[in-house]
């Protein structure tokens, strides 16, 4: 994921693009062509901020920006392809970003109403619903968010609910896991039917109907009783909530001089004010239905609203040309007809709103409508595109938009017919910028279109996408939204953006909160000579833990510092050792010495292996026997073979890059325990040289100086010594090595039988099933069963498993399992709960 160039890096930054470079280095060592491109979300509210504060011109303090943090990512070693960089507030990249929205607003899915709006009074703009926070704050300035009625533009995003749904059960997505529930959870459960209605208000002196701008939305999981709605409900202070349409009150239900337009039939529906009613829960508005509710009828009856008849003996009755279907019949033709009229018909669920993109600021996408006092909204043709942002040489007051007083600049020509007209001087959210950017990558260049068919056809999914878990709601929600409409217009090949998942916990830093006034200190005002610590001057106790960096909490950590102090690789060491990428990252000095110990025993080894090639220290050739020989070069070989198939899993699969470095450690010290003579076996060799290269995407400057000493006395023919370390093949298992044929059976742990690897890799399902049958474990198990079916799935190299379908013929015997494998579970149970209450007594 591309960062917003904010000056520096931060550490999640480092995180990110450490795991990134690492990730890439590994695949070209594994023989991939590795396409690895950066760019930089450039358009945002800071920018403008800093030009509010310094008046320095938000693209200059952009570009300033983006300058310093490539800087930093080259320091900090990565691999990036810079051939490709793209900055979001280019116009040769946002003129395709108006250009998809041209799309979307021709497809019918962009739209401008009044809506109530998140209002942020520190940034003065709006914020999407995503972008408010739990306590209700901005997710960026940290204000008390307000509510305000503006007019604002949407996407309907609404519109893909269901696909956006379905496509997190598609086979292609890897490693989801819990991003997949984030996902489901935000959609929603898409078990309705959205309806679009025009509203109407009556003018009580001449009972004439005027248009009123905007619709309602509702959500019906019953969308064929359409034509028996009697009346539509909405709580107090919605926006049709006002004293000016308000005409008269039956008990507690004010009823509003509004009426609701059916879109297939244009019969008036009347509108009432009413907290009281059943809303479906995140449903914005109730829908009367007295044929099918008491209540609702009750309601009709009290207001005297006509009650619509539209079912009798489970068929429809009075409902236009459906008159005799049932309601299972009549669905398809009204969720049509409304998907034809544009007026909704799709499936969504009730929670789910349509993407609020309007921002009242400068520094952010033109949005490309001309607004004609004769022809309404128009789009700006595409040969006009971009519509570039002005060029400014002063910032006026916090709240007030450039482009509202850039006269030359909003003054233009209708392109339908000549007349003189405005342009939009809203921008998009810079969520709009980022939700496709990974496809521009492919084609960087391209002047005539989006990206070319064939290469995104080629290239497409994105592999490995790696980036904060933050963003597995509101950015991962857009990019799929986007990914899904370029799929449905023919422009993309594959309906998913992205295969793989890695998504990074934050970096956490340790703070120091004053107990009784919650006031944070740094940690030079802190006495650690006392235990627990407290506060210095006053003695006071203190809260040590570890949060979010921030300023104000004084626990931020500067990348820049830590690389001037460790450098390059070490840092990168640091940062990925000893906690699992999805996790938090508690950011402490503590932990640095395995990783700073570590480094200093391989260059130990690689010392004391040059000394001895050199025949600078006696090589105590005879102080072994040729069994003890034997005995250390079978163990180097099992221990290179075991660690070399972990971490080759643990980076292409799990991509556990912490645990990997435990396994290399593991080796490190396995190499350590070797007598020096073995120094100049083959065996030893090949495990030395087989570590180094494990090493090379995880700190590639100090492997390389691995390298070069290593390959200054080895000796071995396997070793490809004229070739950089970069040039290296990632090393293989060795086809003698047994490696592990799982299989699972229910109630029990995965079991596995040990199978050579020139076996395994080339095993059948009907192989794999002949090698476990021979295993007691899988015979007891399968006494009065029969299998119908067995499927493997071979990692070449690493490991299989395999899995069966089965019927039972003797039932007796399958009751006694279970009830075998209830125990077993119950003592599982038992086991982990001793362990747990282990580990509490132990801390």
């Amino acid at each position: 994921m591309f960062p917003y160039p904010s000056g520096k890096l931060h550490m999640g930054h480092v995180r990110v693009y450490t795991t990134s470079d690492c990730m890439a280095r590994f695949y070209r060592l594994r023989g991939y062509k590795v396409f690895h491109p950066m760019g930089w979300d450039a358009f945002g509210l800071p920018a403008e901020n800093a030009a509010i504060d310094s008046n320095e011109m938000p693209e200059k303090w952009t570009y300033s920006n983006i300058q310093q943090m490539k800087d930093q990512l080259l320091k900090l070693g990565c691999s990036f392809d810079w051939n490709r960089e793209i900055a979001t507030c280019d116009p040769q990249y946002y003129r395709w970003t108006q250009a998809i929205f041209l799309r979307l607003f021709r497809a019918g899915l962009v739209y401008q109403e009044e809506a109530l709006v998140n209002w942020d009074p520190v940034d003065q703009t709006v914020l999407a619903n995503e972008q408010v926070d739990a306590d209700g704050c901005s997710w960026r300035s940290g204000a008390k968010v307000e509510s305000r009625f503006l007019k604002q533009w949407f996407i309907k995003t609404t519109r893909f609910s269901k696909s956006l749904l379905d496509g997190l059960s598609d086979p292609l997505l890897e490693n989801w896991s819990d991003i997949i529930k984030i996902q489901r959870h935000w959609i929603g459960d898409c078990v309705g039917f959205r309806v679009e209605m025009t509203v109407v208000c009556v003018n009580s002196e001449e009972e004439k109907l005027a248009p009123m701008s905007g619709k309602i939305y509702l959500w019906m999981a019953q969308p064929e009783l359409l034509h028996g709605i009697s009346f539509i409900g909405v709580r107090s202070g919605h926006k049709l909530d006002s004293d000016s349409y308000k005409i008269h009150k039956y008990d507690k239900y004010q009823l509003l001089n509004v009426k609701a337009v059916c879109p297939i039939t244009q019969r008036q529906i009347p509108v009432i004010v009413c907290d009281d009613l059943s809303y479906i829960k995140d449903s914005e508005f109730y829908v009367g239905i007295p044929c099918i509710s008491n209540i609702d009828k009750s309601i009709a009856k009290k207001c005297d609203f006509t009650i619509q008849k539209i079912i009798e003996n489970d068929k429809l009755v009075n409902s236009d040309t459906m008159n005799g279907l049932s309601l299972d019949e009549a669905r398809p033709i009204v969720t049509r007809q409304l998907l034809e009229l544009g007026m909704g018909g799709f499936q969504t669920s009730a929670k789910l709103r349509d993407w609020l993109i309007s921002r009242q600021r400068y520094w952010g996408t033109p949005i490309p409508i001309i607004h004609c006092p004769d022809c309404g909204l128009v789009p700006v043709p595409e040969n006009q595109l971009p519509v570039e942002l002005p060029k400014i040489t002063s910032f006026p007051r916090r709240g007030v938009s450039p482009l509202k007083e850039a006269s030359d600049w909003l003054k233009c020509t209708c392109p339908r017919c000549g007349a003189e007209a405005e342009r939009e001087t809203d921008t998009m959210d810079t969520f709009v910028d980022s939700s496709w950017y990974f496809l521009r990558y492919l084609d960087s260049n391209n002047t005539q279109d989006l990206f070319s068919y064939d290469i995104q056809d080629k290239l497409m999914p994105v592999d490995l996408y790696i980036g904060g878990k933050e963003h597995a709601d509101l950015h991962l929600y857009f990019a799929r939204f986007v990914h899904h409409f370029l799929a449905s217009e023919g422009l993309v090949s594959h309906w998913e953006p992205f295969k793989r998942l890695i998504m990074m916990g934050m970096v956490m830093g340790q703070s120091y909160m004053v107990e009784d006034t919650r006031r944070y200190i740094t940690k030079d005002q802190v006495d650690f000579t006392v235990n627990p610590p407290v506060e210095a001057e006053t003695g006071a106790p203190l809260v040590i833990t570890f949060e979010k960096m921030s300023k104000s909490k004084h626990n931020g950590i500067d990348p820049q510092e830590v690389l001037d102090k460790y450098g390059t690789d070490t840092t990168r060491l640091l940062m990925l050792a000893n906690f699992a990428p999805h996790s938090q990252r508690n950011w402490s000095e503590d932990t640095f010495p395995g990783i700073l110990n570590w480094q200093k025993r391989i260059w130990l080894i690689i010392w004391d292996f040059i000394q001895v090639h050199l025949n600078k220290e006696d090589r105590k050739m005879n102080s072994l026997s040729t069994e003890e020989r034997k005995q250390y070069e079978q163990i180097l070989w099992e221990n290179r073979n075991y660690h070399l198939r972990r971490i080759t899993y643990l980076f292409e699969h799990s991509h556990q890059l912490s645990v990997a470095i435990s396994n290399m450690q593991g080796l490190t010290g396995s190499l350590r325990k070797t007598p020096k003579c073995l120094m100049l076996s083959e065996e030893y060799e090949l495990t030395l040289g087989t570590l180094i290269i494990m090493i090379a995407p995880l700190a590639p400057h100090f492997a390389s100086e691995l390298w070069a000493g290593f390959c200054s006395v080895a000796t071995s023919p396997h070793i490809k010594k004229d070739l950089p370390l970069i040039q290296q093949q990632w090393p293989e298992v060795d086809h003698d090595y047994c490696l592990p044929l799982k299989y699972s059976v229910p109630g029990k742990q995965v079991h596995e039988v040990k199978v050579p690897r020139k076996v395994l890799d080339k095993l059948t399902s009907d192989a794999a099933l002949d090698i476990v049958s021979a295993d007691e474990e899988f015979k007891e198990y399968m006494g009065g069963r029969t299998i119908i079916s067995t499927h493997i799935n071979v990692l070449p190299g690493l490991e299989a498993y395999v899995s069966f379908t089965y019927k039972v013929q003797d039932v007796s015997k399958v009751k006694e399992d279970l009830k075998k494998i209830k125990v077993e579970k119950k003592k599982q149970k038992l086991e982990k709960r001793l362990k747990k209450k282990q580990r509490n007594d132990s801390s």
